[in-house]
């Protein structure tokens, strides 16, 4: 019997050439993106499930209260650690990491610029358990100057793990003896090159080890390795405790108003934690997932529309089929058996075609992502289930209705008529074609707003012009270069392309120093946490930054360095000065008057308010150097400044970057998601279009006899083209009308994760519901034009 139900399936298909195309290749279409989205969201979640321990690491964080502003910082304080082991026998180990900046390497003749480089302790290998190819993980970092680098960084150094190990990297202040060579596989927001030896910074900075003073100067990243993950939940509560036993005092003594607590992060949860300032890479955002997620059932759900309703449409050629087989005694059971078979036939097919789709289509997302997948991934058990999931799920859902109602038919009713016996799959196909197009409508206006808001993030001023600024890194730890500054700076401004030049600390778009300030109000000292830039007397010129009161630094004032400060107008609105000029404020080192006030810039992505800055002059920081450039021969002026920094310094390799870019950096997450959402966008609007066109041309072929009949009467081409297009533009208005407030309720929910956004203007709306108004009418008009241009003579003999 199933040889038989096999054998009618395969004629059914080949019989229905057409439909069959349809419908394998909108499940196709949908099976293929529906396992890209999946490997990209596998993917995502895959973050610290490679390290062994991962349910029972956490990380503490800080969180600091002042006048109701609550800062959460994913950094502590190095003295946190050492109290943590002695309090606590619930902690198996405790480790600490502390970022290290970009810095050049030397080895034998070669010399790289690295980034990722990070100090950690004797301890971290105990609590994250990396795959050492070379080296001992549990002794590796236990002497100073020792390091241990990654595979790939081990290759372009030494040639491999075995030879990397005892050999000597030198850095612009210390050398470093490579002790181990660890695999770095798997996703993890710890994303190091080399861990150095922490003992190495700590034998310089021991008063931060042992100084309660310095509860509030938090530049470390504390881990805790709890010996039961049950001990979690518990722990949080001691730690409460903690807060009020160590810190608290210690703020009351000093006459702080702030509050100060810690909080757990869970180890797998980092990776989407977005609240958490300072992390040591960017986040991801979880609700880019939800969106993927449901763009994947989306599609699935197109395409089984797609085959239920060319079904059902159908099934009136195979009512005598379903009469003949229940007089010669089939079952309804086997019936039904028989219309779940075949579709679960037409997706197995398709699930084949898909993962050949999937395949060709891999370098491509692997494009628009970042990621790199390969191959291999089709061959996890995770995805071999997905796909054995997605065929029994397309095949059972969407074959289930057209088995039913097909199953339900009485012989009677079916063998003595050419018509289908009556029922509601005319009003079902209805419904489902509103479904379609309300859910690719919802697509296209998301896509139409991701795209607004992008414009505007781009166009929107920063408060700083950011073209043409070039940014070039200032090796860290090299002080005869930093002494050489203002040479360099005279020497480049030499070129009359090269407009102004400025050494700084910090930029936009990169971390900030959060420190405490004291400042006065009404004979009162306030205290506040603000960002701090510490930059020297051009920055604010190259930067195109406005002074709204007072001055800009000035050479000619000697007691502007650590005298004076220049903060921003939010500092001035934090502090409620209404003259801001004069007042005292004290910040670090600087104990100043306020010189000058520049008006609100921003130094993070516009997903966030311009924060409280103070710009503290620091005219020798080791940090970049940024030039701005006449736009006149740009390539000319770029090879000019290399060979001055080459002239200046032969140790470091020039690396340099454009400000406009970096800063638009912050929005790469943003980016790959309109890009990809609109590929999907236009999908699912395809498979919607291709179920659209099967459904126009089966009606067409039902009323072909009609149709000849109204031309024999005199109804012109356009009006049997309006005739047979005007029920599908119904539909497709209604589904306009359900999207619009549905699109309008998840985009506005969208852009709320930006402080500054773009209005949802009634123009994203209507060409949404134009162009797919417009998309469906030449879909259908196709077949519609065909149908009404036929010889009345042929149709009218159509049986």
């Amino acid at each position: 019997m199933l040889q038989n139900y096999f054998k009618v399936a395969l004629r059914n298909l080949y019989r229905n050439k057409v439909y069959s195309a349809i419908n394998i290749a909108g499940l196709a279409l949908g099976v293929a993106s529906c396992i890209l989205i999946f490997l990209y969201v596998q993917d995502e979640l895959s973050y610290e499930k490679h390290f062994s321990k991962a349910d029972r690491i956490v990380r503490v964080a800080g969180e600091i209260e002042h006048e109701g502003q609550t800062n959460r910082f994913a950094l502590s304080a190095p003295i946190l650690a050492p109290y943590l082991l002695r309090d606590y026998p619930e902690l198996e180990h405790v480790t600490q990491l502390l970022n290290a900046r970009k810095q050049t390497i030397w080895y034998n003749n070669k010399s790289f610029n690295e980034d990722n480089l990070i100090f950690a302790d004797s301890a971290f290998f105990e609590v994250f358990d990396y795959e050492f190819l070379a080296g001992n993980p549990a002794t590796a970092l236990d002497e100073p100057r020792t390091i241990v680098v990654s595979n790939l960084m081990a290759e372009k150094y030494f040639g491999g793990a075995e030879e990397a190990i005892g050999k000597v990297l030198k850095f612009s202040r210390d050398s470093y003896r490579v002790t181990g060579v660890f695999k770095d596989k798997g996703h993890s927001h710890i994303q190091a090159n080399a861990f150095l030896a922490r003992s190495t910074f700590d034998t310089k900075r021991q008063d931060e080890l042992s100084d309660e003073n310095h509860w509030f100067n938090m530049n470390r990243y504390t881990y805790v390795l709890l010996r039961d993950a049950s001990q979690i939940a518990p722990f949080q509560e001691k730690l409460k405790t903690f807060a009020a036993t160590h810190v608290t005092p210690w703020i009351k003594e000093n006459k702080l108003d702030a509050v100060m607590s810690f909080v757990l992060q869970p180890l797998g949860s980092i990776h989407f934690d977005t609240v958490y300032e300072s992390d040591m890479s960017p986040p991801g955002n979880i609700n880019y997932l939800y969106i993927f997620a449901a763009v994947a059932v989306f599609l699935l759900l197109i395409a089984s529309i797609n085959y239920m309703n060319l079904a059902t449409a159908r099934s009136s050629k195979r009512a005598r089929e379903v009469g003949l087989r229940k007089v010669v005694g089939a079952y309804r059971s086997q019936i039904i058996g028989q219309f779940i078979g075949e579709s679960l036939l037409i997706t197995l097919i398709a699930v084949v075609l898909a993962l050949a789709l999937a395949q060709i289509l891999i370098p491509t997302f692997n494009n628009l992502t970042g990621k790199q997948f390969d191959a291999n991934f089709f061959l996890q058990t995770e995805v071999l289930l997905a796909l054995f999931a997605i065929v029994v799920f397309i095949g059972a859902v969407a074959g289930s209705y057209p088995a039913i109602f097909l199953s339900g038919f009485k012989p009677a009713d079916v063998l003595k008529t050419d018509k289908m016996p009556k029922g509601g799959s005319a009003a079902l196909r209805r419904t489902l074609v509103v479904v379609q197009f309300t859910i690719s409508l919802i697509m296209i206006i998301g896509t139409l707003v991701v795209f607004s808001q992008m414009q505007f993030l781009k166009n929107r001023s920063l408060g700083f012009n950011k073209e043409r600024v070039l940014a070039i890194d200032i090796p860290v730890g090299d002080s005869v270069l930093v002494q050489q500054l203002p040479s360099i700076k005279q020497e480049l401004l030499s070129n009359p392309n090269i407009e102004s030049v400025s050494n700084t600390a910090n930029i936009p778009a990169e971390p900030l120093s959060t420190l405490l300030v004291f400042a006065e109000k009404n004979g009162q000292t306030l205290q506040n946490t603000m960002n701090v830039m510490f930059v020297d007397y051009e920055f604010i010129d190259v930067m195109g930054i406005e002074v709204k009161q007072g001055r800009n630094y000035s050479r000619s004032f000697k007691t502007d360095l650590k005298g004076g400060l220049i903060i921003n107008e939010a500092a001035v609105r934090k502090m409620g000065w209404k003259e801001p000029l004069g007042k005292r404020i004290q910040v670090g080192d600087w104990d100043a008057k306020v010189i000058g006030v520049v008006k609100d810039f921003h130094v993070t992505s516009l997903h966030n308010k311009v924060e409280p800055l103070v710009l503290a002059l620091a005219p020798t920081s080791p940090g970049y150097l940024l030039l701005r450039l006449k736009p006149q021969d740009m390539p000319a002026t770029i090879e000019y400044v290399q060979a001055k920094w080459q002239a200046f310094d032969q140790k470091h390799p020039m690396e340099y970057f454009f400000m406009d870019e970096h800063f638009d950096k912050q929005y790469r997450a943003e980016e790959k998601m309109l890009t990809v959402f609109g590929y999907f966008a236009g999908l699912t609007i395809f498979i919607a279009c291709l179920g659209l066109f099967g459904l126009a041309s089966f009606t067409a072929e039902q009323r072909t006899k009609e149709i000849g009949i109204r031309k024999v009467l005199g109804s012109s081409t356009g009006s049997i083209v309006l005739l047979l297009s005007r029920d599908f533009a119904v539909l497709v208005l209604i589904a306009i009308l359900l999207a619009i407030p549905i699109a309008w309720y998840g985009m506005d929910k969208w852009l709320q994760d930006f402080a500054y956004r773009t209005n949802l203007s009634w123009w994203i709306f209507a060409v949404a519901g134009v162009a797919a108004m417009a998309i469906a009418l030449l879909t259908v008009s196709f077949q519609a034009v065909k149908a009404a241009l036929l010889d009345p003579v042929k149709a009218i003999r159509t049986q």
